[in-house]
């Protein structure tokens, strides 16, 4: 499908669906995270929102969905990267290193890693943003106002605690597909010293870590 019948395609079936699309400038390299993240509906909006724009992006997508080749081929397509979850693999390092290489990269991300409740967020996306010097564009779903879409990019600051402030100030009142799977974004990096400092430990191959920005 080409990009234009992708764009036409996106806008028409969002109107049918009875939502809007919001999509504000966005650089041409950006880690795009995805909140609230409670159904799979949530890929779907990703998927309409980027086309709108005639955007690629790359995704992450459970490595089991890999099993049956109709969906592999699929996902393959839509820009999909398969991710093991059982195991550790590295793979934060790896697509640090990926998205160094390029000149134009929109990497989507659901930081929340489930569709349920849980307490605290992944920090794999504060991670890969540390390591590339990407700034992260803030993606959404927000049933209030039947709205999804990307929203403001930021450039974090490293205090990672003003960051997820700036997150949480954003994604505050922002409700998901299915309301009660909608939990507020915390690191555990924010309540744990000892996992602030691994998260932010310095770059393979720079001698010191980043410098935080923040006042």
């Amino acid at each position: 499908m080409s990009r234009r019948l992708r764009k036409a395609f996106a806008l028409r079936t969002a109107a049918l669906l009875g939502w809007t699309i919001r999509f504000d400038p966005t650089p041409d390299r950006t880690l795009v995270i995805g909140a609230p993240h409670t159904s799979n509906f949530d890929a779907f909006a990703m998927i309409l929102t980027m086309w709108s724009r005639e955007r690629d992006f790359n995704f992450l997508v459970k490595d089991s969905v890999m099993k049956y080749p109709v969906l592999k081929q699929a996902v393959h397509a839509l820009g999909g990267i398969p991710v093991n979850r059982r195991q550790h693999t590295g793979l934060t390092a790896r697509l640090a290193t990926a998205a160094r290489g390029r000149d134009k990269l929109a990497l989507c991300l659901t930081p929340k890693g489930t569709r349920g409740r849980r307490e605290y967020w992944k920090s794999g996306f504060y991670r890969i943003a540390y390591e590339t010097g990407l700034p992260i564009s803030l993606g959404f779903v927000d049933r209030n106002t039947k709205t999804f879409g990307v929203g403001p990019t930021f450039t974090p600051t490293w205090d990672i605690e003003a960051d997820m402030a700036t997150i949480r100030e954003f994604y505050d009142g922002k409700i998901g597909y299915r309301p009660n799977n909608t939990c507020v974004p915390r690191l555990r990096a924010e309540d744990d010293p000892d996992a602030a400092a691994y998260l932010l430990r310095p770059v393979e191959g720079q001698q010191e870590g980043r410098t935080s920005t923040a006042d």
